[in-house]
């Protein structure tokens, strides 16, 4: 009787994550003790694994130039994949208009102190366009393309 109570626990609860998953909220508009279930437990979330379009990845290229006129291109990454990832999650921020030139100053800011040798750097913010299905099965491919160039000067 036990394993029988516990097992129906376990399917009503994967139940309303499924619903939720389904954009239940969206079927009808009102709070209910089922939205107040699914909010408390995380039964709620909505992860949208069949989105119909897929995110442009960032990425940010740096380029140090020294007054010796030598110069040298980089990118932050290292063998420490949780590390990247955080990277990787402040840098999806420069898709935020508002947002693009203060991070690039910061992580301007970032890298001049990385190489003190630098005179200037160059932030190169770039974002990989995927095509759609329709244009990929049309032979499309994903391209990246730089959307932001900003130079900034030790003073």
């Amino acid at each position: 009787m036990k394993r029988i109570c516990w097992i129906s626990l376990a399917a009503f609860h994967l139940l309303i994550a499924g619903l939720h998953a389904a954009h239940l909220k969206e079927w009808y508009g009102g709070k209910n003790w089922l939205s107040a279930y699914a909010d408390f437990t995380g039964a709620g979330n909505i992860f949208s694994f069949f989105a119909p379009h897929i995110g442009n990845e960032i990425g940010v290229v740096y380029t140090i130039a020294d007054s010796k006129s030598h110069q040298q291109v980089t990118r932050l990454e290292g063998a420490n994949t949780e590390c990247n990832r955080r990277i990787q999650t402040v840098y999806n921020f420069f898709s935020i208009d508002e947002a693009q030139s203060l991070l690039a100053k910061s992580c301007a800011s970032y890298i001049m102190r990385q190489y003190p040798e630098g005179e200037m750097v160059r932030v190169t913010v770039i974002s990989k366009q995927i095509p759609d299905m329709r244009s990929f099965r049309q032979g499309a491919s994903p391209k990246w393309e730089p959307f932001l160039v900003k130079n900034y000067k030790k003073l």
